[in-house]
């Protein structure tokens, strides 16, 4: 059925064409027309295609009754029997899947943000009693992550950024805080509590100095592990975790590789101090190490050790694992992507690991364009809704 309808839009009443789509089931005595259906919009005035691709809209038709009816009545099963029972290998749909990877990008994205700012905003704290010498280069990321704008005045953009409504770090936890209202029916009440503590934290909404940016930032700092154990520690693993696990992995490996690419250029005359308290990896190297830090013990904690989770190796090789576990029912999409950057990773020699190496900034930026390439593949591969892939039966 297709006609033209009244719409509201700002100020006014709009034509607009509509089609109203209706379903039938059949009864024992013949088919019967359910009671409403489902009615689309199309986007303007002059369009005669309503297509949602289009910009097109849905909305729900009913149908009143003319008389109370009884909401419990259901034909569904009122108990769960041993048949019934559901493991963890059940259909995911496509737009969750999706949402639980980006819910782990932005979360790792927001992880990031919050440990930059705490470390740059430390170092300006710090530099006003004695050099600092990884504030320039934490500076320098700041910039490069688009955190705080080259033209400004340093001091200013970090608090800006950190503290500011508008700013970095309160659009990326309205980014993750939309992709986690998504997924709310998968998340449980603490999860969303400390999301909400998050993004609705006081130093939003009144000014805030240097300290008390730090003060935040450090709060910030232990809600984003408490969010990645929730995520360790409170999903089963299923087809959802593995998706959420291959977002904050790709995110974690591209920031990892734009890190060491600013460290290894900008920081390249500077203190390590400043790129073990940002990767989490001081305490790894104290027990490591008993002298200062150094590009080659650094370099080699932070790209070539496996155990780190801080490391880039780490990193690749779970989504290499991920990846593989996929494969297994999907076919092949990402493991020739990905192979080329860990056999280059693999490769590289601890003779290589200074900041001069021509073969650190090679492995550094393929891996970062690995990165986007397998983010690529698995987007054409699971998140085309529109496809027959709309619902996946994943492994898990």
């Amino acid at each position: 059925v297709e006609k033209r309808l009244t719409r509201g839009a700002p100020d006014t009443l709009a034509p607009r064409a509509v089609g109203l789509r209706v379903f039938a089931v059949a009864t024992p005595s013949g088919y019967r027309v359910m009671p409403g259906g489902l009615t689309r919009v199309a986007v303007d005035g002059d369009s005669r295609v309503i297509a949602m691709q289009r910009g097109g809209r849905s909305k729900d038709t009913w149908v009143l009754s003319g008389a109370p009816v009884n909401a419990s009545f259901s034909l569904l099963s009122t108990t769960v029997k041993p048949e019934d029972l559901v493991g963890s290998r059940v259909n995911l749909p496509s737009r969750a899947a999706e949402n639980l990877f980006w819910y782990g990008r932005y979360g790792e994205r927001c992880d990031s943000a919050v440990r930059v700012l705490r470390v740059a905003i430390a170092g300006v704290l710090d530099h006003a009693a004695e050099p600092s010498d990884g504030l320039a280069p934490a500076i320098a990321l700041a910039h490069h992550l688009g955190l705080i704008d080259d033209t400004a005045d340093a001091d200013v953009a970090l608090l800006r950024a950190a503290t500011h409504p508008e700013e970095a770090l309160a659009n990326r936890l309205r980014q993750l805080s939309r992709a986690a209202f998504n997924l709310r029916d998968r998340m449980s009440a603490d999860n969303w509590r400390t999301l909400n503590q998050l993004a609705a934290d006081p130093v939003f909404q009144r000014g805030a100095a240097l300290p008390v940016a730090l003060a935040w930032l450090d709060r910030a700092v232990t809600s984003m592990m408490t969010l990645s154990g929730f995520a360790l520690d409170g999903m089963t693993r299923g087809s959802g975790w593995r998706f959420l696990s291959i977002g904050r992995r790709l995110e974690r490996l591209s920031h990892l590789c734009v890190t060491l690419q600013v460290a290894t250029t900008d920081g390249a005359a500077h203190g390590l101090d400043w790129l073990l308290e940002l990767t989490d990896s001081t305490g790894t190297f104290r027990s490591r190490y008993l002298v200062a830090p150094e590009w080659l013990p650094v370099l080699d904690i932070l790209m070539r050790d496996e155990t780190n989770p801080r490391s880039i190796a780490f990193q690749v090789k779970g989504l290499a694992e991920y990846i593989a576990k996929l494969e297994l029912g999907h076919g092949r999409f990402a493991s020739d992507v990905l192979a080329p950057a860990q056999t280059a990773l693999r490769d590289l020699s601890p003779h290589d690991l200074h900041p001069e190496s021509d073969a650190v900034a090679d492995v550094l930026e393929q891996l970062r364009r690995c990165a986007g390439a397998v983010s690529d593949e698995l987007t054409l591969k699971f998140f085309q809704h529109a496809a027959s892939r709309s619902v996946l039966s994943l492994v898990a």
